[in-house]
């Protein structure tokens, strides 16, 4: 399956399980269907193309929350974050498969191998990371034979064995597109053979271009083509003024709320200063080492703040420099971005409503210059 098309473009936006915002203190709830709900309408409503919904080793089940959604939206695409090994791919080949079929095709997988090989043990999952990125590669296989196959058949790979796996429900496109992160050279290259979507989180032009390139190669090697997704945080305003002093107020409060113990960034079994675990955390950390303010408007603070643990780099300033720094991903190869905001809620209506389409209208000017120019 190949889904990279140079002139698409896909924005994404993510649903949390409670309400909870940057800078605003823990609610004590855990999991809030009537706001699951209600998040995922705002979104579409907004333009979001497709919403994440986030897995990790204590998080709510993202296929269900998916299917809970699919009723009650029409538009809006799922990107449901699955960690393999967990139940075998069997399993979760037609899972996602009675999903999409549900939402008429509106499903997609974003392949998680665990940054922190201490947070996978809460599953069970004792691989060590390159492991685990081999047994996602394994892990994809399967599924996509179990998509395509019209009779039972036999596998026999080096983690996974099957005899006369089959499946009765099939998605409605013949398959789902297979997302994938990772930032290490085994990660790369298992995401070209295996994906459809590189995702990485947001970073400087530079690093970008070189991640890009890397992901663009490795699926060139097994003669494939992929796209590639960058996550990012906006802090947009109709005044730059007004969005930097937004950035240097929650950089404030997250730092208050670490030093009193206040957010989940480190775990029980870790230590003030210990290591950052995956090498997208690290570079996290390595990108705030670098500076305050990066390229344009991409600003470090939240990475700082956060010590790196998640991807919070932020695009700072008004709509028009937003995009001018999306536009130019967008040549360096990034062709879909996950936009979201401090307040994904109460930001998604802004983006969508100043950002999104000034993107789309910049994209369609420049497809219609480049034209002309051929012509």
């Amino acid at each position: 399956m190949s889904v990279h098309n140079h002139d698409e473009l896909e924005v994404i936006g993510l649903v949390n399980h409670f309400p909870a915002a940057v800078g605003k203190a823990p609610s004590g709830i855990d999991f809030d269907a009537d706001y699951i709900r209600s998040s995922a309408h705002l979104q579409e409503a907004a333009g979001y193309d497709r919403v994440l919904i986030a897995n990790a080793a204590t998080m709510p089940e993202s296929f269900a929350i998916s299917a809970y959604l699919a009723s009650s939206t029409t538009s809006l695409n799922f990107l449901m974050a699955h960690r393999p090994g967990v139940v075998p791919p069997t399993v979760a080949a037609r899972h996602i498969a009675t999903i999409d079929r549900l939402s008429k095709g509106r499903c997609a997988v974003h392949i998680i191998a665990g940054a922190d090989d201490r947070e996978v043990q809460a599953d069970g999952l004792f691989n060590t990371k390159d492991e685990r990125y081999l047994i996602a590669a394994e892990y994809v296989e399967v599924m996509r034979k179990m998509w395509s196959s019209e009779k039972p058949f036999d596998f026999d790979g080096e983690y996974y064995k099957f005899r006369g796996a089959f499946a009765r429900v099939r998605p409605g496109n013949g398959a789902v597109p297979v997302y994938w992160a990772g930032t290490s050279d085994l990660a790369l290259d298992l995401c070209g053979k295996c994906a459809d979507v590189y995702a990485f989180g947001g970073d400087t032009f530079d690093r970008a271009a070189m991640l890009t390139g890397k992901a663009r190669a490795a699926a060139a090697r097994y003669k494939r083509e992929i796209s590639v997704l960058m996550t990012i945080v906006v802090i947009a305003s109709d005044s730059e003024d007004a969005a930097w002093e937004r950035a240097a107020s929650l950089y404030e409060k997250v730092v208050a709320q670490r030093e009193n113990g206040d957010i989940g960034i480190v775990g029980d079994h870790e230590k003030a200063g210990d290591e950052a675990a995956s090498g997208a955390f690290r570079r996290m950390l390595d990108q705030a080492k670098s500076g305050h303010r990066l390229d344009r408007c991409l600003w470090t603070g939240l990475n700082k703040a956060y010590m790196g643990r998640g991807n919070n780099s932020v695009l700072v300033g008004t709509p028009e420099q937003v995009v001018d720094s999306l536009m130019e991903y967008r040549r360096l190869g990034v062709d879909r971005f996950l936009l979201r905001g401090p307040d994904q809620d109460n930001d998604a209506g802004f983006i969508g409503e100043k950002v999104i389409p000034l993107l789309k209208q910049t994209i369609a000017e420049t497809m219609q210059s480049v034209a002309a120019n051929e012509n």
